[in-house]
């Protein structure tokens, strides 16, 4: 039984999509080795208010949280795809908070055995 209760994301999405808790341990894991990278990426391209960066990194990361269920983070990544396309300023002042609370479900849904496919 889960003690774990899910806010950030909808562990399975990811679970469906991976058919077995071999497979979603292991995406599970290539998540948070990577996308916190990617994130550090992203938000230095924000605050050099590099358009080209920030589209390139909000992509690459919104493939990312949609695939963990971060419904809420992927839409935010698109909204900041969509206006470094437009080269227009958007606001991202919870992105860090909503990020890291992401990244910390998906490292506890690890050892989840009650999310079911």
């Amino acid at each position: 039984m889960s003690t774990t209760t899910y806010h950030a994301i909808d562990p399975t999405v990811l679970m469906r999509l991976a058919g077995d808790h071999d497979t979603f341990r292991a995406l599970s894991q290539t998540f948070t080795t990577r996308a916190p990278e990617l994130f550090r990426q992203l938000a230095e391209a924000l605050r050099r208010h590099d358009h080209a960066a920030i589209g390139r990194h909000s992509h690459a990361l919104k493939g990312m949280t949609t695939l963990v269920g971060a419904a809420r983070l992927s839409a935010r990544l698109q909204a900041l795809e969509l206006a470094a396309r437009a080269q227009t300023p958007t606001a991202v002042h919870d992105l860090d908070q909503l990020f890291d609370q992401v990244l910390a479900e998906v490292t506890a849904s690890v050892d989840d055995d009650a999310i079911q496919a």
